[in-house]
């Protein structure tokens, strides 16, 4: 049947055929067939292949070993690490391979030895050098082995996940006893904990209380953060669920402390599905640390399909959460102020100083008091009866049809001090860097453009310890930027810039008044609009009214959950007008968009929750900052929320997380926005490089 030549020919064309000959070992061509081994490399199921007349080939056509060259399974070097954790007596081959493949491969090799013991007993095929050769598999027994190579497969990806899984628990593991280990640091390089050494937390009861998370700025409130952090890494339950925000920001790695967090989330969401509640969210820190607590969060619910098995499986939305989930259990946001204004916390009603402010300031018993103070705090924040509220969230989209921003971003340089400008070809000029994190996915409280914005930027150059000298640092600022000339970075006052109000084809212009009469904005110092009705711990907003109805009547303030803007612009003299620091507001529905003329070499500084940038185009041409409705955020009310203020909080809806948008696509575009930006995929839109800034001729700090 088989002819010498026939089956020289078949040989030289077939993968499958391989002599006796060869160098092969019985134990590494029982790995190549998926077979299984005994720990003293006898191949178990394989008896033909101690028969000289025959041997055994690669299961399939197209495949390699299944060792060969797979990371997933005991290194790169596949049998070679195989066979060495065997020898070390850390990993039996038998252990490892044997209950996958024995009996198809038992199946396989008495198919083959039936079939080639008849067929070649009458016409041996020998080789160039006389020795035997081997056959080609029928289809059944090619079959049966492609069955023992799938199952054997399985079995290898199974433990593979196995491993996987066993070596995250490791991870967490540790990365848990690192958040509790004590701070390295010296016991000089800080001042006693405001609240005592050996305070704790208020006892956390889980059948009364809500489920809690926390992340803390340690360094907002005068270090007070830390304090904080301190007296939770003391006491259970706190411990695992209070972080360090720029900890967790830093460690992203498997396993991390952004890994830590995520798993107590989910396990909070599930005992408030259990309680039939929402988990609650401190957010600890100055005004901009609400927005990048949201940032956050969502960096922890974003679904990674590389690690599903460690529990990012895309539920179908980009996160690891089904939309149910996510409008029911995204937690409620609690914001302790330890920042200098605090215009968030005291407009949630959670006060504007951090806890125990005012108490430690005494002489006697001072820590005791202090710490009642924040026991109460945080007694107030895990209290299920405490009221809950919808509150907008907005954010800077491309406008309808374009994909991307097309202005970009940097941040002032410069001296410290009350002059930050340079002497540059015989002009006092602003330099400008490259911007660091973060960049504006979510504007919470508010947005402005012009003087405030220009002055936190100067002041992010010269921030203070404590809040007190902080707000002094402001003040100081305005002085310096009222008592200088106009940089050639900027207009005077807001000339340039034009705002227009409300959704497509609903456009209305806002800024400059009177535009059709020829009025600019150079006589303009602030533009913006208030979410929240507190600005710079001073200012709050109220509808806008006669000079007469401003004095007399009751307003309709600015409110966080009405979804619309409350627009305002401002002149040097509108302080007198107004009067007092009361704010008159426009409410506008749909959104706004903030266009600047783009002159080359020029730009505008804008800030949002305290943030300040300079925006600018990349090709000196006219640029457009365009900002929507989000997001519907749950927060959490503090004791001391003032209605004269900020107005009724139930805006006639269920409390509740969603995208916003009037249509689902629109929402859809909102959610990929905001997955794109905790993955960085933004820095890259909206922060310019160094020779983006020097292509405009804007002055740039350091050597080229």
């Amino acid at each position: 049947r088989f002819g010498l030549e026939r089956c020289q020919r078949e040989q030289s064309r077939s993968r499958f055929a391989r002599p006796m000959g060869s160098e092969t070992s019985s134990l590494s061509c029982c790995a190549e067939l998926g077979g299984t081994v005994s720990p003293d490399g006898t191949p178990l199921g394989l008896d033909s292949l101690r028969e000289p007349c025959f041997h055994l080939p690669v299961l399939l056509k197209d495949v390699q070993s299944p060792f060969h060259g797979k990371a997933g399974f005991n290194g790169p070097n596949g049998l070679k690490d195989l066979q060495t954790k065997e020898e070390s007596g850390t990993q039996p081959l038998a252990t490892t391979l044997a209950e996958s493949v024995d009996p198809a491969i038992e199946t396989a090799t008495e198919m083959h030895h039936v079939s080639s013991s008849s067929s070649m007993e009458s016409v041996p095929v020998l080789d160039s050098d006389g020795l035997p050769m081997s056959r080609l598999y029928t289809d059944a027994e090619e079959k049966i082995l492609r069955q023992a190579k799938r199952r054997w497969t399985s079995a290898q990806l199974q433990a593979d996940k196995l491993r996987r899984a066993s070596e995250f628990e490791e991870l967490i593991e540790q990365t848990r006893l690192q958040m509790l280990a004590p701070a390295a640091m010296s016991i000089c390089s800080m001042p006693a904990n405001r609240y005592g050494a050996d305070a704790r937390m208020p006892t956390f009861e889980p059948e009364r209380h809500t489920p809690v998370l926390a992340l803390i700025n340690p360094f907002s409130g005068a270090m007070a953060g830390s304090d904080i952090l301190c007296l939770a890494r003391q006491t259970p339950y706190y411990q695992n669920t209070f972080f360090n925000i720029i900890d967790v920001v830093k460690d992203q790695r498997r396993g991390g402390l952004l890994d830590v967090f995520r798993l107590e989330l989910c396990k909070a969401k599930e005992e408030a599905k259990e309680m039939g509640t929402r988990p609650r969210l401190i957010s600890g820190g100055g005004d901009g640390t609400a927005s990048f607590t949201l940032f956050m969060v969502f960096a922890a619910l974003r679904a990674d399909p590389t690690r599903e098995e460690d529990g990012f499986e895309d539920q179908g939305n980009g996160l690891i959460w089904t939309d149910k989930e996510m409008k029911d259990y995204f937690p409620a946001l609690a914001q302790m102020p330890l920042g200098s204004a605090n215009d968030f916390g005291r407009t949630l009603g959670w006060g504007q100083r951090y806890p125990g402010d005012s108490e430690s300031r005494g002489i006697v018993g001072s820590r005791v008091k202090a710490l009642d103070a924040l026991r109460n705090w945080i007694s107030s924040a895990i209290d299920p009866r405490t009221r809950l509220a919808n509150f907008d969230v907005f954010g800077i989209v491309p406008r309808d049809g374009e994909e991307a921003c097309n202005f970009k971003l940097a941040e002032l340089s410069g001296r410290r001090g009350l002059n930050p400008k340079v002497n540059i070809d015989g002009k006092d000029q602003l330099l400008m860097k490259e911007a660091g994190l973060p960049v504006p996915l979510f504007l919470c409280l508010y947005f402005s453009a012009g003087f405030a914005a220009y002055m936190t930027a100067r002041f992010q150059m010269n921030r203070r310890r404590t809040p007190l000298q902080n707000k002094l640092e402001y003040a100081r600022q305005a002085f310096g930027i009222v008592s200088e000339w106009v940089p050639p970075q900027l207009n005077v006052g807001l000339e340039g810039v034009q705002i227009t109000c409300g959704g497509e084809g609903k456009e209305e212009t806002y800024f400059p008044p009177r535009a059709e009469k020829g009025n600019t904005g150079r006589n303009y110092r602030e533009v913006g609009f208030l979410n929240i009705n507190w600005q710079a711990g001073m200012a709050n907003g109220a509808d806008r009214a006669p000079m007469l109805g401003r004095i007399c009547s009751t307003r309709e303030p600015a409110k966080f959950n009405d979804g619309r803007m409350d627009m305002y612009r401002l002149k040097f003299a509108s302080a007198i007008k107004n009067p007092g620091l009361k704010i008159q507001t426009d409410k506008k529905d749909g959104g706004i968009t903030f266009t600047h003329e783009g002159t080359r070499g020029k730009g505008i500084f804008f800030q949002w929750d305290g943030e300040a940038r300079f925006a600018f185009s990349p090709s000196g041409e006219q640029f457009h900052i365009n900002i929507r409705k989000m997001l519907n955020i749950p927060v959490v009310l503090g004791p001391e929320y003032d209605a004269r203020v900020t107005g009724d909080p139930d805006n006639g809806r269920p409390v509740h997380f969603a995208f916003a948008g009037p249509t689902e696509e629109k929402s859809a575009v909102f959610r990929e926005r905001i997955l794109r930006g905790v993955c960085g995929e933004l820095n890259a839109e909206l922060l310019a490089s160094r020779d983006e800034m020097e292509a405009v001729g804007l002055p740039c700090e350091g050597p080229r």
